[in-house]
């Protein structure tokens, strides 16, 4: 109780200093009343609001700073999200039309090796229609038999029908005048044989 009573003669005393100024004279001295000496005007540049002072000063502007550098990092990670998938998806169209080019070389190459693919550049038949001649290849000696049994076979038919049709005899006479004779079997060439 004492306490409480010291404090309010303080307060007294404080009010009774604060009269006396506000009623001194002479000019030399303008009293203001404020109830905080500390407070700063609200037209004066130093005046800040009471939430605009909790969000300014050095801590702030470090929480402030990291925030930004945060939203550059995460922008940052997402244009280079963005690039990866976009440079992942060029190199695997690049890689396709390298592979189509490259499957496109390997056919090309397979049909030319395989020997069962095409006729490799050579004519439809062993024999040269400018020059009538055989190609000097197992082929050609082949046709060269096959042609020479068919002459073979139509000089037999010729010689049948003749004597059937005693072509070559006179019969007045009752002589042959034309010989009647068969050349021999043509023998296969050896390198149709081979």
């Amino acid at each position: 109780a004492e306490v409480e009573i010291k404090q309010a003669l303080s307060e007294e005393k404080d009010d009774v200093e604060k009269e006396r100024l506000r009623h001194r004279t002479g000019g030399y001295f303008r009293y203001e009343n404020r109830e905080n000496p500390i407070d700063v005007a609200v037209n004066c540049p130093a005046y800040m609001k009471p939430k605009d002072r909790m969000t300014a000063g050095p801590h702030c502007e470090e929480l402030n700073y990291f925030e930004r550098e945060n939203s550059k990092l995460q922008r940052d990670e997402v244009t280079e999200a963005r690039r990866g998938v976009n440079y992942n998806r060029e190199e695997h169209r690049w890689r396709c039309i390298t592979n189509q080019d490259q499957g496109l070389v390997d056919r090309v190459v397979r049909m030319q090796n395989d020997p069962m693919m095409g006729r490799k550049n050579v004519s439809g038949q062993p024999f040269n229609i400018v020059n009538h001649g055989y190609d000097r290849t197992p082929a050609g000696a082949q046709l060269e038999h096959h042609d020479n049994m068919i002459r073979y076979r139509s000089n037999v038919r010729k010689a049948s029908l003749a004597m059937r049709n005693h072509l070559g005899f006179n019969p007045i006479i009752g002589e042959q005048t034309h010989g009647m004779s068969l050349p021999p079997p043509p023998r296969p060439p050896p390198l149709a044989l081979a």
